[in-house]
């Protein structure tokens, strides 16, 4: 067995090659990933292997160059940051993949611990019927609320598309800002990565909130296409995103938009929900249990500390 490394741009490309044939394979990330105590960390992303062994042996090279730069933390798996794909299914109850679920699969949980990894994040997605919808006169009072505050919930605007995936970007670049291993992005990336889900959404399912025109919340929601796939009728919707800036967070608006996209939702013929890759202890979990979902699947991200 031989390495073979290649630089590609600012990362560094591994390969473990067995034959002539590439056995596993790995990308490591050094710049332009998340800061930790005001310096960036080492990401292993791109991991690929045909087995355990050669699995370990390609994280533990990648783990030896990544040394070399001087980084004292390294997450695995993650491609360079968390706007991208990360972390590996830690368990499922059984259902089938849902639309947007691009993680590593669950077999690369042992290979990571082997190399000596440790679990440093854990993260969820639930699913339940929308008619089990979290339903009170608290939440009926807070919508009432937000009249008085001249904040107001409109549909997404496909005609416009471009302003209102701006005014998502604003409220997402300023609410994610307190999740682990954040990285800012710049707006045109974030375009990019939305405007694919844009054609596919139907714009009464992505809600903004906004106070004298300008956006202080909004939830994103996309059909679970993948039931189409399977020759199923499509009758699940993802919660994508859901985000509220901080200083408006007391206004309980993240609860009522979820209360008009589950009324929305349910008279457009989807029966289930699902609150995907949440942030334990997020707020967000703590709505997926009031809105009676359960976990379906459970995720990890790995990391190794040098400091």
């Amino acid at each position: 067995m031989e390495f073979k490394i290649d630089k590609q741009g600012k990362d560094i490309r591994v390969a473990l090659i067995n034959e002539e044939k590439e056995i596993a394979k790995a990308t490591c990330y050094f710049e332009n990933t998340p800061m930790v105590d005001d310096k960036n960390i080492g990401c292993i992303g791109e991991f690929e292997t045909e087995d355990k062994e050669a699995g370990v042996k390609i994280l533990n090279k990648c783990e030896e160059i990544l040394k070399e730069k001087n980084v004292s933390l390294i997450v695995a798996p993650m491609n360079g940051n968390t706007w991208k794909k990360y972390r590996t299914m830690k368990y499922t109850n059984g259902d089938s993949l849902f639309l947007l679920e691009n993680v590593n699969p669950i077999e690369h949980n042992e290979i990571l611990k082997e190399a000596g990894f440790e679990e440093i994040d854990t993260y969820t997605s639930t699913k339940g019927f929308i008619k089990d919808a979290y339903k009170s006169e608290a939440l009926d009072l807070a919508e009432e609320n937000l009249k008085e505050e001249n904040i107001i919930i409109r549909n997404f605007n496909k005609q416009n598309y471009i302003t209102d995936l701006k005014k998502i970007f604003n409220v997402s670049k300023q609410s994610f800002t307190r999740n682990p291993f954040y990285t800012p992005i710049e707006e045109n990336d974030f375009l990019k990565q939305y405007e694919q889900y844009v054609a596919m959404c139907d714009e009464e399912l992505i809600l903004l909130a906004e106070k004298d025109g300008q956006e202080v919340g909004f939830v994103f929601c996309v059909p679970n296409f993948n039931e189409a796939k399977e020759g199923k009728k499509i009758e699940t919707l993802i919660l994508k995103t859901i985000a509220v800036l901080p200083e408006y967070e007391y206004l309980a608006i993240g609860n009522v938009l979820l209360n008009k996209i589950s009324k929305v939702a349910e008279n457009k013929g989807f029966l289930k929900w699902i609150f995907a890759f949440m942030y334990s202890n997020n707020t967000s979990q703590k709505m997926a249990k009031r809105n009676g979902t359960e976990i379906i699947r459970e995720y990890a991200l790995y990391g190794k500390n040098f400091a």
